[in-house]
């Protein structure tokens, strides 16, 4: 092998290893993750989750709750489910690009400071607790708007994350936001962030369109106690965005080290 090619491998592993045992990346993505889960628990998404799955899949109702007409029915699920979520991991992904890029020059301790209060009304923002009414408001897809079955479920899913339903907004924002603040110069970082998220917000929507005789039940639960997951959603962005502004963040980030750093991932 060519000895530049191999030390380019070499450093590449180096960069994958070291991003893996990175407690500080760990954590984060699992945050982003818990947001994109409580967003797609959210008042005003799960409610749609229904529709949204009938239209990337162009199955009735009916077909989804008796678990679709056998492996066709399921293969236009997975594909639609999968095709849905990448569309709107797309625009997230790009941003996060973008956040991530920003991080290495707002390192310092006001900025530090400044991100962390951000995150943290936008936390506050996403409970739904705050008197103000655009949380409230719905971001839906017309009839017209896009191509009904698989062929218009990556359309859908990037209009979907374009112009997003206004409530999970303050949830990828925090995240964004919270790539900028520990991203450390990496855009890959930051990318990693969104499209953590993405999944977080995407693959439940997978779940259900497989499984939605079965889940039926679980999505009327969602429903009923939205507003409450919410609530906790936001709270958690909440507590991160103050633990970034008092230096909290990076102190607990100091006590999981020494437990993440302890695994050796075989690279």
């Amino acid at each position: 092998m060519d000895p530049v090619l191999a030390q380019a491998i070499s450093e590449l592993g180096a960069s994958a290893q070291d991003a893996i045992v990175n407690a500080n990346l760990i954590v984060a993505l699992g945050v982003a993750f818990v947001a994109g889960l409580v967003s797609f628990a959210s008042p005003c998404v799960v409610p749609l989750v229904p529709g949204y799955l009938a239209y990337m899949t162009g199955l009735s109702g009916a077909d989804l709750r008796e678990g679709g007409a056998g492996a066709g029915a399921r293969a236009r699920v997975l594909s639609g489910g999968l095709l849905f979520t990448l569309g709107f991991a797309i625009p997230f992904t790009l941003l996060g690009l973008t956040a991530g890029s920003l991080s290495r020059t707002l390192e310092s301790r006001p900025w530090q400071i400044a991100l962390g209060l951000l995150v943290t009304f936008l936390g506050l923002a996403f409970t739904g607790l705050l008197p103000f009414d655009f949380l409230k408001r719905e971001a839906r897809i017309t009839d017209n708007a896009i191509d009904k079955g698989v062929l218009g479920a990556l359309p859908l899913g990037f209009v979907f994350g374009v112009g997003w339903t206004p409530c999970i907004g303050p949830a990828l924002a925090a995240i964004l936001t919270l790539s900028v603040s520990q991203g450390g110069g990496s855009s890959v970082r930051g990318a990693a962030l969104a499209f953590v998220y993405a999944l977080g917000l995407g693959l439940p929507f997978l779940a259900f369109g497989l499984l939605f005789n079965r889940l039926g039940r679980v999505l009327t639960l969602l429903r009923r106690h939205a507003a409450t997951l919410q609530i906790a959603g936001g709270g958690l962005l909440t507590l991160v965005g103050i633990a970034i502004a008092t230096g909290l963040w990076g102190r607990f980030i100091e006590l999981l080290r020494p437990l993440i750093t302890g695994f050796e991932p075989p690279i």
